[in-house]
């Protein structure tokens, strides 16, 4: 049963003096409270999202040499190539560069490993390197440790930049110059930027040097507005944390996205159909999945086509392609669950694993980072997905709770011959006749943690229907953009009735389209995980919590709002009380999560 955690009453002096600072109501004035916004003024910041608050690109370590050799390659014509990645962060960081040094009047060509290579450079990219007759690569996304690849490449005459984000150890490649806000030496003041963020620091530093007061002139001002759009993608889909500078960089490429007139990202959104408005979930779950999947599906040129594309026809017609291969993989994803499923529910230990471990020849590799989530949400526990291939398997785990399953991976690292990850998410490879030993010392080392806790799901506040109004919904958007670190607000709702007329909606019916009636006030839902649970909710139609998320409905004629319903369940739990005046308010920095497969 799902646990819904309500938090306390905020103190209401703290919550008015919020409300009055920053304009909101008392409602959306504790939500802030409640997420740790307690000073009105930081709060207000924090709702402005002002470009001003973006960070100098010149305080990165490095940043001059790199400026400085990107420029020589720009005068000498040198061939310049962008060794990029295969997934939205890399892809786009990837664009943005190639465009980038296109505008400068290079001619700068582009190198994505496959999945089968593995992340970051390999002696494919050595090769590239080696028959192009390259002087300079400029990585995006990737790097950071690939020591001796990076050696290779430097030792053959072609100097590496690297713009990447990935924590590392103590060593480093030994590039020309190193572009990194996780590194321990880094100057940079926000350590949280997705890989195209710092591609886009590059490109802006760039762009400074050739005016002595560092002031764009118009063909770098515009560039630099559309290739926000391309952050802000880039961003969202990577699910680093969205405050601080990220929040900017967001909100204001959402806005570039909106009106760009970047033929492979306007065909793009087109294919979507039409909206009322587009936002960071739109983003995560419609725009990046798409790009993703051609990357997943082993065509990630397809997605460099589409967004070098230099007429809206051709792009169209990309684009279609790519909503094509995104069918196919959630075809092969949701027959892949199943099978997955099916494996895991013949163990005869099943309710007794700490940690679930599955695997097969035939499953895509592509994919694998997916199953392993819809796995763990189904199982409440983690989850790892491996694909043998020739006596190897390659795969990818998923975290559940606060299960840290990096830790747990490091007491079988000498079992593994590569992993890495964090707590959330691992990528590793390992023989495949160690695939059982490697089930007993993940269940071992899984034994000495505390229980896992059952699945729980916590609000913002709790908030009566009657409340919500178009004015409250256009301050609500204040809290945009949401995604990692800033989740969708969630309001609790007590003694909701469902009316009778509901019906199954999406995939396989796993939706209930419903009306949630609480004081005598009546509003459509959707509930899109429900929809088995439908004669449960015909047969006691009273006294549910109803946990939601107020929105404007996608068409005008649904009424003025709708819920989006994230639970009914019939019992709270009162989380503890937040305290009043932290010691500090200093953000933490987030690891950026690995690749889905090494």
């Amino acid at each position: 049963m799902l646990k819904i955690l309500v938090p306390p009453p905020a103190p209401q002096d703290e919550v008015a003096a919020l409300a009055r600072r920053c304009g909101l109501s008392t409602v959306l004035a504790e939500v802030l409270w409640n997420r740790g916004h307690f000073d009105p003024k930081e709060a207000c910041d924090w709702l402005d999202a002002d470009p001003r608050g973006l960070q100098d690109p010149w305080k990165f370590h490095g940043m001059q040499e790199a400026v400085d050799r990107v420029r020589k390659a720009l005068y000498d014509r040198e061939k310049i190539l962008i060794h990029g990645d295969y997934d939205v962060d890399g892809l786009t960081g990837t664009v943005l560069l190639h465009s980038f040094f296109k505008l400068c009047g290079a001619d700068p060509k582009i190198h994505i490993p496959s999945r089968e290579e593995g992340y970051s450079f390999s002696e494919t990219s050595l090769q590239r390197i080696r028959e192009g007759g390259f002087t300079l690569c400029v990585s995006v996304d990737n790097g950071t440790a690939e020591i001796e690849a990076i050696g290779k490449a430097q030792a053959m005459g072609c100097d590496v930049i690297v713009t990447d984000h990935h924590a590392t150890g103590p060593e480093i490649a030994p590039a020309h110059t190193i572009l990194n806000p996780r590194l321990a030496h880094s100057t940079y003041p926000f350590p949280d930027l997705a890989g195209v963020g710092v591609a886009f620091k590059l490109a802006w530093a760039v762009a400074q040097s050739f005016s002595k007061r560092k002031i764009l002139s118009d063909d770098f001002q515009r560039f630099m507005v559309e290739a926000s759009a391309l952050v802000s993608l880039g961003t969202v889909a990577d699910v680093v944390p969205l405050h601080g500078e990220n929040r900017i960089l967001v909100r204001q490429g959402l806005k570039a996205l909106l009106h760009s007139r970047h033929p492979g990202l306007r065909a793009l959104i087109d294919v979507l159909g039409p909206r009322y408005g587009l936002e960071a979930e739109d983003v995560s779950f419609r725009l990046g999945p798409r790009i993703n999947a051609a990357g997943r599906m082993g065509q990630a040129d397809l997605a460099i086509d589409l967004l070098t594309a230099r007429s809206y026809g051709e792009a169209r017609i990309l684009a279609k392609k790519i909503e094509g291969l995104n069918r196919q993989r959630q075809t092969i994803e949701r027959r892949t669950v199943q099978e997955a499923i099916e494996k895991l529910q013949k163990d005869p230990k099943l309710e007794s694993r700490r940690v679930l471990l599955v695997w097969d020849p035939s499953w895509h590799l592509g994919i694998l980072g997916i199953i392993a989530a819809r796995l763990s949400e189904t199982f409440h526990r983690p989850a790892l997905v491996l694909a043998p291939q020739d006596g190897r398997a390659r795969g990818s785990g998923r975290s559940f709770g606060e299960t840290n399953l990096k830790n747990l991976l490091d007491a079988a690292g000498d079992l593994m011959s590569r992993y890495g990850g964090h707590a959330k998410a691992v990528g590793l490879e390992i023989e495949e006749a160690k695939l059982p030993a490697l089930q007993d010392r993940l269940e071992e080392a899984a034994s000495k943690l505390p229980p896992l806790a059952g699945p729980s799901l916590r609000v913002d506040a709790s908030v009566g229907l009657d409340h919500w109004n178009r004015t409250e919904l256009s301050m609500l958007d204040r809290f945009r953009p949401f995604g990692a670190g800033n989740p969708v607000p969630k309001f609790h709702a007590a003694e909701v009735r469902i009316g009778r007329q509901m019906k199954r909606i999406g995939p396989d019916g796993r939706g209930i389209a419903l009306t949630a009636i609480q004081n005598g006030v009546a509003i459509k839902g959707l509930a899109y995980k429900l929809g088995g649970r439908i004669h449960e909710f015909l047969e006691n139609p009273g006294g549910w919590n109803l946990v939601y998320t107020p929105r404007v409905p996608m068409r005008v004629e649904e009424g003025c709002i709708e819920l989006y319903v994230h639970a009914l369940e019939r019992r709270v739990e009162q989380l503890p009380r937040v305290p009043a005046k932290p010691s500090t308010q200093k953000q933490t920095s987030v690891e950026t999560r690995p690749k889905e497969t090494l």
